[in-house]
C-alpha cells in the first residue's frame, strides 16, 4: 500500500487548511492510500537558522528533524497550501527550507491549494520551491476556490475538484 504524508501548510488559527487535508486525506484512503496528515502546527519551528545549507549538511534542529523523518517515511507527499499575499505562508516555507534536497528527491508530490481565485499562485511558487529538490512534481495540481468549493465556510468540493483530487492521487503511483 502506497504510504502518502499530507503537509498542512497552515498553522492560523481559524484556517479552512484542516479540512481540505481531511478531505483530501479521505480522497486518499478511499483510493487505497494509507494517508496520514503531517500538522505544521505540531512542530516548534524555529525560523530556519542552522550554520550550514541543507544541501550542503542536513540540519539538526531537533523539530526539523523530525519533520524531515515524518516525510521521509512516507511514499509520496502532498502539500497543502493556502495563498497567503499571491503566495505561499512563511511557515510553510520556513518548514520546507528545513529539508535537504535528499528528502524530496524522486518522490511523488501532489500539490493542493486554496484561495479567492483558485490558489494558482501559491501552488506556482510551491512547485517552483520543490523544483530545486528534485521532486517528482504530478502536472495535476488541485485548486480550491473559497467562494465556490466553500459553503458558509464549510468545504463542499464539487464534481470537478474531486475528479482534480481523484486524477491527483493516481498520479503520485
Amino acid at each position: 500500500m502506497t504510504s502518502v504524508a499530507i503537509v498542512l501548510g497552515s498553522v492560523r488559527p481559524g484556517r479552512w487548511g484542516e479540512q481540505v487535508a481531511n478531505w483530501v486525506q479521505g480522497s486518499a484512503q478511499e483510493a487505497g492510500f494509507e494517508a496520514t496528515i503531517i500538522d505544521l502546527r505540531d512542530f516548534d519551528l524555529p525560523v530556519f537558522a542552522e550554520e550550514m545549507a541543507p544541501s550542503i549538511e542536513a540540519p539538526t534542529q531537533p523539530e526539523g528533524v523530525r519533520f524531515r523523518q515524518a516525510l521521509e517515511a512516507r511514499d509520496a507527499v502532498i502539500f497543502v497550501t493556502p495563498e497567503y499575499n499571491h503566495s505561499i505562508p512563511g511557515g510553510l516555507k520556513n518548514a520546507i527550507d528545513y529539508l535537504p534536497p535528499s528528502t524530496l528527491k524522486d518522490k511523488s508530490v501532489g500539490l493542493v491549494g486554496y484561495s479567492w481565485s483558485g490558489a494558482s499562485k501559491p501552488l506556482q511558487h510551491l512547485r517552483e520551491i520543490l523544483g530545486t529538490f528534485g521532486t517528482a512534481i504530478r502536472d495535476q495540481q488541485v485548486g480550491l476556490n473559497l467562494g465556490s468549493d466553500f459553503a458558509d465556510g464549510v468545504l463542499s468540493p464539487d464534481d470537478d475538484a474531486r475528479g482534480q483530487v481523484r486524477r491527483l492521487l493516481a498520479s503520485l503511483v
